[in-house]
């Protein structure tokens, strides 16, 4: 048990999905778990017997908790802790650990994608504050919503290649209509940070970010772990502050 007393847990609850790692006191990430919301007990299971120096959990549904929330050594993030500027109060705070662990890496301005059960654009400038974003149903959430609202339109999976953009049969015109819609509206984004913000760094990040950079969609870093880069940083400036 005592082995892991020099290291850190950080818990991001997704709206599908809850991810956790475990980082050691040279940032380097040990493990790494993902599991959905009705699979808490299994992580909860593997991590009973550990102790952590730290516990950082950042969610966005405030109704799930876990064994950790209530520990004297766990800290429930806020969109307000996150040292960006002109963040705004219903911003979900894994938007702006997101934004804040791509500039800290990555550096400043940065226009981060996260592509998850929704897909939110966040853009920060050089002087680390919110410049805006945007939100739209991601992929999984744009197949189902066709499926549960139409009487007939099959619940189809997110195809692994870029569809064809003319279809001609139901299934592929549902997945090259979400594809290259919802690629080209990316883009359009995309190329206007970029006529703003030149120099600036374009990350994605989230479950489904993978599937939108195989279709072509031109970013510049791939980064799946960038909330826990946000937790990370914050962990780092909290602990410079007290220490001066």
């Amino acid at each position: 048990m005592n082995n892991y007393l020099n290291h850190h847990l950080a818990i991001a609850i997704g709206n599908t999905r809850i991810k956790a790692v475990i980082w050691g006191s040279d940032r380097q990430i040990l493990e790494e778990y993902a599991y959905t919301h009705v699979q808490l007990p299994v992580l909860e299971a593997k991590l009973a017997d550990r102790d952590f120096a730290d516990i950082a959990i950042a969610s966005v549904v405030p109704e799930l908790l876990t064994s950790w929330h209530e520990l004297p050594q766990t800290k429930i993030l806020k969109t307000a802790d996150v040292p960006l500027r002109s963040l705004y109060a219903t911003m979900g705070c894994d938007r702006a650990l997101a934004a804040y662990g791509a500039g800290e890496i990555y550096g400043y301005p940065v226009l981060v994608i996260d592509a998850g059960t929704a897909i939110t654009l966040t853009g920060i400038d050089a002087d680390k504050a919110l410049v805006g974003g945007a939100i739209v149903a991601g992929l999984r959430s744009q197949f189902a919503v066709l499926h549960k609202n139409t009487a007939i339109l099959p619940d189809l999976l997110i195809p692994k290649t870029l569809p064809e953009r003319w279809a001609t049969d139901t299934n592929s015109a549902i997945q090259g209509g979400v594809a290259h819609i919802l690629i080209s509206g990316l883009q359009a984004y995309i190329n206007d940070w970029r006529s703003q913000f030149p120099n600036s760094k374009v990350i994605i990040t989230g479950g489904d970010g993978e599937h939108l950079g195989k279709w072509g969609l031109k970013v510049d870093i791939i980064d799946e772990n960038l909330i826990f880069r946000g937790i990370r940083a914050l962990y780092e400036f909290r602990s410079k502050a007290l220490s001066q």
